[in-house]
């Protein structure tokens, strides 16, 4: 009955409303899967942070002026999600959504061009940015995560599309 409603509303096909309820209802559903892995058993969900989001390292000694150099802990990435797995969600994401026919290599590699001038706005006006982002808001923090994993999302995505393996092409590249 919404289905019907929001079609005759909106003026679209009923089957078009209902895909993209279903496409909504898919993602709602992954996304809660992808929080129950990364919550392990005897981990309370209390204190965490937002997944993707780090807060600077604890800075153990900080020296000013000329060379100053700041001692911290060492950042790593998780190893909860791999590539692989990425490149797998992308494309069955793409296919619910009818936009596979869309993603052509061309248009990939253009997306991904705009989507790195995202990320290039969240460091305009800001001058000279010290590792671990000191001073920056939690909003700021949210922000460049979430550019800096778009333009992730459509390089694995493109990297699928030409057929190149993008872990070893990096490993061979260094």
């Amino acid at each position: 009955e919404v289905v019907a409603v929001l079609a005759r509303q909106l003026s679209l096909e009923e089957s078009v409303v209902h895909r993209i309820f279903s496409a909504g209802i898919d993602y709602a559903q992954r996304a809660a899967k992808r929080r129950r892995l990364e919550l392990q058993p005897g981990e309370a969900t209390a204190g965490r942070n937002t997944p993707g989001i780090d807060k600077p390292p604890s800075v153990a000694s900080v020296s000013v002026g000329v060379g100053a150099v700041a001692e911290s802990r060492q950042f790593n990435f998780s190893n909860d999600v791999t590539l692989e797995q990425l490149r797998a969600e992308l494309a069955e994401f793409a296919v619910e959504r009818d936009w596979d026919q869309f993603h052509a290599p061309r248009n990939l590699a253009l997306a991904m061009v705009g989507e790195v001038g995202e990320l290039c706005e969240c460091f305009q006006w800001k001058g000279e940015v010290l590792e671990g982002l000191p001073g920056w808001t939690d909003k700021e923090r949210t922000h460049l995560s979430q550019e800096i994993a778009d333009v992730l999302l459509y390089l694995v995505r493109l990297s699928h599309k030409c057929q190149v393996d993008l872990p070893q092409a990096a490993l061979d590249k260094l």
